[in-house]
Parts: structure tokens; sequence; C-alpha cells
């Protein structure tokens, strides 16, 4: 193995180990598939978590930041798209290469399949193993890039959980003020009650003396009258 493929791959290594589970078992085979130019060799990327839908729109936008090159739409295809003229070091060795993919559902994740067209053929393990390395090391590459994506979405619910635990918190907060606050307003109308009742107690006696008084009034008009 050469250096740089080693350097590679230790690297690579420690990316997986960073990037965590997500593209632990991600790997690339090589087969013959079928495609718009006919049966042709393929090499495939199994993402075994990666969403169809996310990986699709991820892959044209890596390989325009990271290749310069436009993605298209295969007409009359299904989901084929071309990413025509373009060059991958260590894979177009003096002219540039087309390349045609296909993303599916497989299983809980997806399937990325790409088929490079060089002047020497599709690109396998039988045109040269160090062009294939180069490709395989282009399709692990994009496997971080999912990976990263896929903890980027990962954060951002868990960001999402976080402002909705802290708003339930700040409701029972301000429940648990309103509450504190229920029990001023009602310590406050306990202390008013007791004060009416005093004065109620006051009034009571005064009023049953006033009552005593009219009694005696009405007995010595009473007495007055009997004396007609």
């Amino acid at each position: 193995m050469k250096m740089k493929d080693l350097l590679f791959s230790l690297t690579f290594m420690l990316l997986l180990v960073l990037a965590g589970s997500h593209i632990v078992s991600a790997q690339v085979t090589s087969q013959r598939m079928t495609m718009s130019r006919g049966s042709n060799d393929a090499m495939i990327l199994e993402l075994p978590t990666a969403d169809e839908k996310m990986v699709g729109k991820l892959w044209p936008s890596w390989l325009k930041d990271n290749f310069k090159v436009r993605t298209k739409k295969v007409k009359k295809t299904k989901n084929e798209q071309s990413h025509l003229n373009f060059s991958i070091p260590g894979v177009s060795t003096g002219t540039k290469v087309d390349m045609y993919s296909s993303i599916r559902t497989s299983g809980g994740g997806s399937e990325l399949t790409v088929w490079i067209a060089t002047t020497d053929g599709y690109v396998s393990p039988e045109i040269g193993s160090g062009r294939y390395i180069e490709a395989e090391k282009m399709l692990m590459r994009f496997a971080l890039a999912v990976s990263k994506a896929q903890i980027e979405m990962q954060v951002r619910e868990e960001e999402k959980a976080l402002k909705d635990l802290e708003k339930e918190l700040e409701k029972i907060r301000k429940d648990k003020e309103k509450l504190e606050q229920d029990i001023v307003d009602a310590e406050r109308a306990i202390d008013k009650a007791r004060s009416e009742i005093e004065d109620n107690l006051e009034e009571q006696t005064i009023k049953a003396r006033e009552i005593e008084a009219q009694i005696d009034k009405v007995e010595s008009t009473k007495r007055r009258l009997k004396d007609f």
C-alpha cells in the first residue's frame, strides 16, 4: 500500500470515530448496473442510516462545492442524474470524466449508485485499482459529508427539543409565580376578611345595644299607654 493511501486510510478511520455511528457501516461495492447508457460498471455507496431525500439534496451541492460540476436530470429516466465533463483527482488521468448517479431507498437508509465514464471505460477494479481506490475515496468523503449533515440535523433537533423544554420550564415558572401571587392575594383577602369580621362583631355589639335601648323605649311607651 502506498504511503498516501495508508495516510488516507488512517485519516478516514479517525474521521469515522469522530463522526460517530452514522457511517461506520458505510461501504462501497462494484457491480454492473443498468442505466441510461446501458449496463455498465457502477460503484454503489451504501448509507444504511441516511434518508434518501436528505442524500438526494446533499449530493448535487457537495459535487458543486468540491468539483465545480453541475448536476442535471437525465431525460426519460426516473431519478438518474448526470455530472458531465469534470475532473476527479486520481481518476481522470489527463482527461475529464462524465459521471451518472442515482439514489434510492435501501432498508432504513439509502444507496448512491455512480457510473464514472472515462476514456478507458467505466471505473471498476478491472480498469485499474489505483483509479478505483481514488473514486472510492471520493465516495467515502461524501459519506463523511452525509454523516456530518446527519449530526448537524440531530443537533438542530436536539436544540429544538431543548428550546421546547426551556419554554415548558418558563411556563412552569410563570405558573409558580401566579400561584404565589394567588397565595399573596388570598392572604390579603383573609386579612381583610378578618378585619371585616372584627368590624362586624363591633357593629353587632353596637346594634345589640341599640336594640336593647329601643326595647326599653318600647316598654316605656307601652307603660305610658296603660296610664290612659
